[in-house]
């Protein structure tokens, strides 16, 4: 009468490991594949949920929404090669006031 932890914890990696394979065939539509592939969109995605806040869902929507969001204008006004720096500089400069990110608890 409950839920089993263990098939619940089989389902999700299940799924997790499904979104990966189609992120993957995804990725390789735009990119070239070599074993560095990923490394950038690692690096966005652990930027995306640190200033969200570790372990908050919904900081990790508006701090998505706001890094493309940066990611698009600074990309338009300034220059595609420029934009990953702009993103790292507000993420470090943010993250110097408020270190617990968007929405995390102290």
């Amino acid at each position: 009468m409950g839920i089993r932890p263990d098939t619940m914890q089989a389902i999700a990696w299940a799924i997790a490991a499904g979104a990966t394979g189609l992120a993957g065939a995804l990725i390789a539509n735009f990119f070239y594949i070599v074993p560095t592939v990923g490394e950038t969109l690692g690096i966005v995605a652990f930027v995306t949920v640190s200033l969200g806040g570790f372990g908050s869902v919904p900081g990790a929507l508006v701090a998505g929404l706001l890094i493309g969001v940066i990611e698009s204008l600074s990309g338009y006004l300034i220059g595609a090669v420029y934009k990953d720096i702009v993103v790292y500089v507000l993420f470090l400069s943010f993250l110097w006031f408020r270190p617990q990110g968007l929405m995390g608890k102290m």
